[in-house]
């Protein structure tokens, strides 16, 4: 509005300077020629009775004396020019304005142009009549005169534009500060103030009924913004909300994990994956294109320190009438769901080989009974084998009854206040014959803790890391157990000086039927559940457990329970 405001006052400036300027043009040349014609008047009056003489005496000699600057011209009534101070040979003029004019009406004066000298004249004509008959005076001036007069006054225009030019440059700034100021200072917040200007009411009025809408509307947005916001943060899955034009509008805390540098603001060829770019890019060009309407769904790797697998949604926005305004992009980690998916089909394939392989020994052995087939003095070591066998499948069924449980029944077992040092003196005394067995001397440093959960599956649990760090020890060896009581967590520490476990195999030792020695494990009776189901048992009571082992010195298992207000 400034512009247009300054602008409009220049430019009306220097228009009424150029319309006062040719007024001034044409003002002066009619003035000018007037004042020609008065010239060339007078100059006929003065030189009237010298024309008649020579008329009367048939002699132009005295006229030729004049030297005079106008063209005189002297025609009879049949328009022959008998002289011409310019030219000679003449035609005939009769048919000339001012001559026939002059003629008839005594005087008179054009502005023509002449066939004779070739140049635009003003002429004044006179009659003069005498005993001879009547004869015609004319008196010209070429009319290039008034022209060198104007071009006289051309440098005078031209600083006069220069100066009203800036003249106006300044009364324009100045105006438009005058007028615009007042504007500016209106109090948008206070619109029931004094107006600069009557003529702003009915603007004022339609501003504050906008304002008032403007203002529903922005606080209707902001806290659907807080809302939006406050959703999203919370969100697991990765969010980003982009325009049409590729802006990052909304992004929340979850996705800016999978790039570099990325924020709102920030435009999408910012993002440092190549991969999720090159996606990106192709489906928002899709769906500008309208080749895409629905939403679409890809899978992804994204590499951010480790390999994490994820799920992208591409879901576009429309308006109301079917344009497309931008997209919504929801990043899902599926990382977990794939890995769990190929645990559980590697429980499945586990299963169903630990179960056949005991089962397939039962049989034969059965087999060969039935038919016969074994000696008598053998029966014994196939019942032995039969018997061993059923034994195992019974622990293997028991251990994935126990597994399923944990996993579908853990909001319904009951807790108690468990005292934790009794619950190990009880282990250590259940163990007493199998540590007995293998050689294995019990070390233990217990303080008195309490922890809130089941006694029956925590006994489980110890039991379970005792047994292991008995049978996979050497002859002479020894379990450590340490409880301490500390300010914010209870700490139980199960330590033995056995095989130990492989540094690249310790991340798996808690996966279902995982053994780290087969042979080994199956020479104890092992399952491969045993840990599983401790993990279980301790994730069900929000406890951490962590492994510090090494290869032929040993292993330590380090159970941390967090303190329950509740005890």
């Amino acid at each position: 509005m400034k512009k247009r405001v300054f602008y409009f006052i220049i430019f009306s400036m220097l228009g009424l300077a150029l319309f006062v300027n040719l007024f001034l043009i044409f003002s002066i040349e009619s003035v000018l020629k007037n004042d020609l014609f008065d010239r060339l008047k007078n100059y006929a009056n003065k030189i009237k009775d010298e024309v008649a003489i020579s008329i009367k005496d048939n002699s132009f000699v005295n006229l030729k004396e004049l030297h005079s600057i106008y063209r005189i011209s002297i025609v009879n009534k049949y328009g022959i020019v008998i002289y011409d101070n310019f030219s000679s040979n003449l035609d005939n003029h009769s048919d000339r304005f001012e001559i026939k004019s002059a003629m008839q009406n005594g005087e008179s004066k054009s502005i023509r142009y002449s066939d004779t000298l070739l140049k635009r004249q003003l002429y004044y004509a006179v009659k003069i009549s005498t005993y001879n008959g009547d004869f015609i005076l004319r008196i010209a001036k070429e009319q290039k005169y008034l022209y060198d007069i104007f071009l006289s006054f051309i440098p005078y225009i031209i600083c006069e534009i220069i100066a009203v030019l800036i003249f106006s440059f300044f009364l324009a700034k100045y105006l438009t500060y005058i007028i615009l100021r007042p504007i500016y200072d209106i109090d948008l917040k206070n619109l029931d103030e004094n107006l600069p200007y009557p003529e702003l009411k009915i603007l004022i009025e339609t501003l504050k009924k906008q304002n008032k809408i403007i203002k529903s509307q922005f606080k209707n947005l902001k806290q659907k913004r807080q809302e939006l916001q406050s959703l999203t943060k919370g969100m697991k899955d990765g969010l980003i909300i982009i325009n049409r034009s590729g802006e990052i509008l909304s992004i929340n805390p979850s996705a800016q994990k999978y790039f570099v540098n990325l924020d709102k603001n920030t435009n999408i060829s910012e993002i440092s994956n190549d991969l999720f770019l090159k996606l990106l890019l192709n489906n928002l060009r899709d769906f500008k294109d309208g080749k895409i309407k629905d939403e679409i769904r890809e899978q992804i790797v994204f590499m951010q320190d480790m390999l994490v697998e994820c799920e992208i949604v591409f879901s576009p926005i429309f308006s109301s009438k079917g344009k497309f305004k931008g997209l919504i992009i929801v990043i899902c980690d599926i990382t977990e769901f794939k890995r769990n998916q190929n645990l559980s089909k590697e429980f499945s394939a586990n299963v169903t080989h630990e179960l056949k392989t005991p089962l397939t020994s039962i049989m034969g052995n059965v087999e060969m009974i039935k038919n016969n087939l074994v000696k008598s003095d053998d029966l014994p070591y196939f019942i032995d084998t039969i018997y061993d066998e059923s034994k195992r499948l019974l622990r293997l069924i028991e251990d994935i009854l126990k597994l399923s449980f944990l996993d579908e029944s853990s909001a319904k077992i009951p807790f108690a206040r468990v005292e934790l040092s009794n619950l190990i003196l009880e282990t250590q005394a259940n163990l007493k014959e199998l540590a007995k067995k293998y050689e294995i001397k019990f070390k233990l440093e217990l303080q008195e803790a309490y922890i809130f959960g089941s006694r029956e599956l925590l006994g489980h649990a110890i039991f379970n890391l005792c047994d292991n760090a008995i049978k996979y020890n050497n002859p002479g060896g020894w379990v450590k157990i340490k409880l301490r009581n500390l300010p914010r967590s209870i700490e139980l520490s199960i330590q033995d000086n056995g095989i130990g476990i492989e540094h690249s195999m310790q991340e798996r030792i808690f996966e279902r039927f995982f053994c780290v020695d087969k042979v080994c494990s199956k020479r104890v009776g092992g399952t491969g559940l045993g840990l599983s189901i401790v993990k279980s048992i301790l994730n069900i009571h929000h406890a951490n457990i962590n492994l510090k082992s090494q290869k032929g010195v040993g292993s330590e298992f380090i159970i941390t329970f967090a303190k329950d207000n509740k005890i």
